[in-house]
């Protein structure tokens, strides 16, 4: 990774069900190894990024999980 500059991987879904609930497999998520992101539907997802509108890394930054 090059710490001078922003570097975003966005995960991109076909199609899935509107109420899927997008979200991390259990098994990667532990007490050491906690979640980054609150799960949220499809449709949570579509809506956000319509409303925010593509932002880059502060696009991301926004979706963490408030712990």
């Amino acid at each position: 990774m090059n710490s001078m500059k922003d570097r975003v991987s966005l995960a991109m879904f076909y199609n899935p069900k509107s109420d899927l609930l997008i979200e991390p497999a259990k098994e990667l998520v532990t007490k050491e190894r906690p979640a980054l992101y609150s799960p949220m539907t499809y449709d949570e997802y579509r809506l956000f990024i319509r409303m925010k509108g593509p932002c880059g890394k502060t696009q991301v930054e926004s979706l963490a999980s408030q712990v």
